[in-house]
């Protein structure tokens, strides 16, 4: 956990109403959201160095009945590229082996990403940003008080898609520990409070 240490702060009387408020709708307290804005502040102007990513600003021990020693998410293994496979059409005689599989890649490319809730109601993800939280500007509303108003975010970079803890109070978990970043698989599932989202390739 990261060191805390007491400090003295003069904050306007109207933000600190609003620092209040906050805290109290996503059952946390103070401390923990000055603690959260700061964090997102660092990361966004890129203030951060790589050993701050060892200490986590997010309490690890606020997730769904699991306590977590070691917060850092383990990375998923590599996935080994795929090799094309030889058209059975192609083949055949006339000497030339011509384009293995032409349509592969392609059809792979245009698969959509779509995400399942609890109840069963299916969000197509076809923007490379797409926001998940409390807040009813966001693309899938989780509306509890446990959900922060942006939550997390999905994110596509380099033709993969990411789910990413946006600086969020009770964090995104998966399997039982809390990721920040972690690219997203076909069948993934992650919680976000109390809700199981299910990603799926179509």
């Amino acid at each position: 956990m990261a060191k805390r240490t007491r400090r003295e702060l003069d904050i306007a009387d109207h933000l600190w109403d609003c620092l209040t408020r906050i805290a109290e709708d996503c059952g946390t307290d103070r401390h923990a959201v000055v603690n959260q804005a700061i964090y997102e502040m660092a990361r966004r102007f890129n203030f951060l160095t790589p050993m701050a990513k060892e200490a986590e600003v997010p309490n690890p021990k606020v997730g769904p009945g699991v306590v977590v020693n070691n917060p850092k998410p383990t990375p998923p293994p590599p996935v080994a590229e795929e090799k094309p496979v030889r058209s059975p059409k192609n083949q055949g005689g006339g000497g030339s082996a011509g384009p293995s599989n032409p349509r592969s890649a392609p059809e792979k490319a245009r698969k959509t990403l779509y995400v399942v809730n609890s109840a069963g109601d299916m969000h197509k993800i076809d923007k490379d940003t797409f926001i998940i939280g409390r807040s009813r500007t966001c693309d899938l509303v989780i509306p509890s008080s446990k959900v922060s108003r942006q939550h997390s975010g999905i994110c596509r970079e380099n033709g993969e898609l990411y789910i990413e803890d946006l600086g969020s109070a009770n964090g995104v978990w998966k399997d039982g520990v809390k990721i920040q970043k972690e690219k997203i698989k076909d069948g993934d599932e992650f919680m976000i409070s109390e809700e199981v989202l299910k990603f799926i390739f179509r």
